[in-house]
Parts: structure tokens; sequence; C-alpha cells
């Protein structure tokens, strides 16, 4: 496990990147969540990771971790910086894994690959129709108030910098059983906090601007994407709601969704990661 690693792009920003795993295992790309970060992975384990033969390669998306933002970027900008990473590794062949708002990323990369999966996959939001008020409140603000948005991730900073177990008291509140109870075991909030923490580390704008790109028309077209994207969703997410999911995965006639009653946002990856690796190993 090596959590910060660098490489320097061809138009000079730098960046960031964690490899988890088995070396010498099969590559997978991991696309963090609009939260997380490179560190994201840590919530699995290297153990864990290791254990199904995959050598997890994290980066730091523009602007989070210590990657350097880029401004005015869309999704399809991040396939170059992916396949940069890759060649500059030595790999050839490879699969993608998007957690979250990681989903469009993969969706911007599938057209140059031969396998991918996305777990509660983060899509356009058109429509605030039928999300949870909190839901609906939080996708507002940063919809109509960008500014106000990016100050209020930069405030609930010193939150997840405090004590873990006050960070999970207040999940229990609002969040799923299944992800509270994963969040509880072997100290994953602790994890989650940690990843947390290092999105923002130098700033807001990068995970403020990445959640902007989810609230206007996407900059290129999924219906292009001919692989069979795989889609692994918890029918309690509360985030990412399955209603709002199946809204474009229903438009993509090679989609397969998996879904699963009892898991929320943050478990699926976590409880089903198996069956995860399994889906990205088929045809390699």
């Amino acid at each position: 496990m090596r959590t910060t690693n660098f490489i320097t792009l061809p138009d000079g920003r730098r960046m960031s990147y964690a490899e988890f795993g088995n070396p010498d295992g099969y590559p997978v790309i991991h696309f963090h969540g609009g939260g997380g970060s490179r560190l994201e992975p840590l919530l699995l384990g290297d153990e864990l990771i290791s254990q199904f033969g995959i050598r997890l390669i994290a980066p730091d998306r523009p602007g989070f971790g210590q990657s350097d933002f880029q401004p005015n970027r869309g999704f399809s900008d991040y396939p170059k910086d992916v396949i940069f990473l890759a060649d500059t590794l030595g790999i050839d062949k490879f699969s993608v894994l998007g957690i979250s708002n990681g989903g469009g990323y993969v969706s911007a990369c599938a057209a140059k690959l031969n396998n991918a999966a996305i777990v509660s996959g983060m899509w356009y939001v058109d429509s605030f129709a039928g999300l949870p008020m909190l839901t609906r409140c939080f996708y507002a603000l940063a919809k109509i108030f960008p500014l106000l948005y990016r100050i209020a991730l930069k405030l609930s900073l010193p939150f997840v910098q405090g004590d873990p177990a006050k960070v999970l008291a207040a999940l229990k509140k609002q969040a799923p059983a299944a992800d509270y109870a994963v969040l509880k075991a072997q100290n994953r909030i602790g994890a989650f906090c940690k990843s947390t923490i290092e999105a923002m580390s130098q700033d807001a704008k990068g995970p403020a601007w990445d959640f902007q790109l989810y609230l206007r028309p996407w900059n290129f077209r999924i219906e292009e994407i001919q692989i069979p994207l795989k889609f692994f969703h918890g029918e309690q997410d509360k985030t990412v709601t399955i209603a709002l999911a199946k809204r474009y995965i229903d438009r993509l006639p090679t989609a397969q969704l998996f879904t699963y009653p009892n898991e929320g946002h943050i478990s699926v990856v976590v409880s089903q990661f198996e069956t995860i690796v399994k889906a990205l190993k088929e045809s390699n």
C-alpha cells in the first residue's frame, strides 16, 4: 500500500494517486466519490483488496487531495488523465471502478475500456422530483448558489476533523442502517473521515466544481457507450436514489443493473466487493 504518489501530466498539472492491493494483480483504476479522495479505498482495506487479486490505483481528481485544480474541466477531459496515468505505470489493460460521483467519469472513459463498474453511481440531476427532502435541499443549494455550496463544504470540514465517534453518531440519525453498520465496523468511520479531510486538503473548490458537473448537461453522450457497463446499487440509498440511477441506466442498452434491497450508499462496495471484482475481471 502506497498512499501518496505523484505524476506530472502533459499540461504540467500534478496528479496524486494511491495504490492498494497486490502489485502484480489485475489493474483496476478507482474513481472516488464526490467527498472522497485517493484514500477512499481505505474503507475496503488493503488486505481485502489483495485477497481478490487486484491492484487498485486510486487517483485524486483535479482539485481533490494533492492533485492540481483544472479550470473549466468537464467529464470528457478526464480520460486523457487516466490514460496517461496508466501509460506512466506501464499498464496496457485495465478496468475502472467508480463510486458515487465517480460514475460520470467512468461513463466518460467507457468508450476506451473493456470493462467498468459503477457503484451507487451519481447521474445528471435534471429534476429534483422524487428525491428525499434533505437530498433535494442539498442539490438545490449547489445548483442555485454554487458559491454558498462551496462555503458550506468548507465549513463542514472541522466536523469530520473532530472525533470520528461524533461523526458516526450523526450519521446514525440520517444514513441507512447498512451504511451505519459498515462504517462502525473495523473503524471504517476513521477511514471515511480521513478520505474526506484529504479531499479538501487544498480547498473545497475541487469538490464543489466536481458536484456542479452533475447539475448541468454532460459534455458527452452516454448513448455512445457500447461496453456492458455494470451498475451496483443499494435500494436503501438516500444519497443517489435508485430511481435517479434508473433514469439513465434505462438509456444504456448495454447496461446491467444489480440491485440490493438491504444496502445503502456506502455499504454496497464493501458488502458486495467480491461480486464487483468478479464483474471487473470478466472478459479480461
